[in-house]
């Protein structure tokens, strides 16, 4: 299977289960890691990663954070796209360990 065949079947299924539930940062970050392969920085990982969000919200998936209530579920980060992927970016540096990403924020396609 080629990388592109890859990455499809990673992004399709990263917004078949946004559509279901709110998805955290770990499945996006471990669909990365299955395009890049076993050889890969961490530097292209977190390139990966910033372009399967980046597709996610060209199909549709929002970028956000769990809501605080009971009454909602996941509440949309209120920035434009390249906003919301700088923020991203710009947090991803902050962490040592990626694991932490799941921090910054979650997805949904509300």
């Amino acid at each position: 299977m080629s990388t592109e065949d890859v990455y499809e079947e990673e992004l399709e299924y990263l917004v078949e289960y946004a559509e279901m539930t709110p998805v955290y940062f770990i499945p996006v970050r471990d669909a990365a890691k299955n395009i890049a392969g076993k050889e890969r920085t961490e530097t292209q990982l977190q390139s990966i990663t910033l372009q399967l969000i980046s597709d996610m919200l060209d199909r549709g998936v929002q970028v956000g954070d769990l809501g605080s209530h009971e009454d909602e579920d996941f509440v949309p980060w209120n920035l434009s796209r390249d906003q919301a992927l700088q923020k991203i970016a710009s947090e991803m540096k902050q962490y040592d360990d990626p694991l932490d990403f799941v921090n910054i924020c979650w997805f949904a396609a509300v």
